[in-house]
């Protein structure tokens, strides 16, 4: 079974501020009733979130760094220190911060989009853009999994396919 958020969902700010996360993506994060969200690592002005058990990998992955390598005080301080903790209501609404909707450019509107192991959340308009340059990117660079795709067939690592088949 596929366990990635997948897809993109158009949602719309209510006049309490709340916004329902899209019933696919809450069914991904297991029926819990909490999402983390905060400004996207890479810069963009978009949100990213997840459930705990994003948080939780996070978690592992940062506490098998020393304490004093700066990349995981980067990390940390990223993630950890500017996520909210969302409660989502017995119908799938949260609240996204106010701080972190004015950072993304978010007024009314807005897009959630599937990104694998987590959530994204943009300003239509700016999704528009990043999905034009991602779609350039693909052009420039039309098999950038062929070698991830050419390890994992030496390793044996595709399901159902053997290293060296062609």
């Amino acid at each position: 079974m596929l366990n990635a958020f997948t897809s993109t969902y158009e949602g719309s700010i209510d006049s309490k501020g709340r916004v329902s996360v899209p019933a696919p993506f809450r069914a991904k994060l297991g029926g819990a009733a909490r999402v983390f969200v905060w400004p996207a690592l890479d810069g963009n002005p978009y949100l990213e979130g997840g459930g705990e058990e994003l948080m939780r990998s996070y978690e592992q992955l940062l506490l098998r760094m020393s304490p004093q390598d700066p990349r995981r005080r980067a990390y940390m301080h990223a993630i950890f220190t500017k996520a909210a903790d969302l409660k989502m209501d017995d119908t799938g609404r949260i609240k996204l911060p106010t701080q972190m909707l004015d950072a993304a450019g978010i007024k009314g509107k807005l897009l959630f989009a599937g990104a694998l192991d987590r959530i994204h959340i943009w300003n239509p308009e700016k999704y528009a853009e990043y999905d034009a340059k991602m779609s350039i990117s693909m052009q420039e660079n039309p098999d950038p999994l062929h070698e991830v795709f050419d390890i994992a067939m030496r390793d044996g690592a595709l399901p159902g396919l053997k290293g060296g088949e062609s």
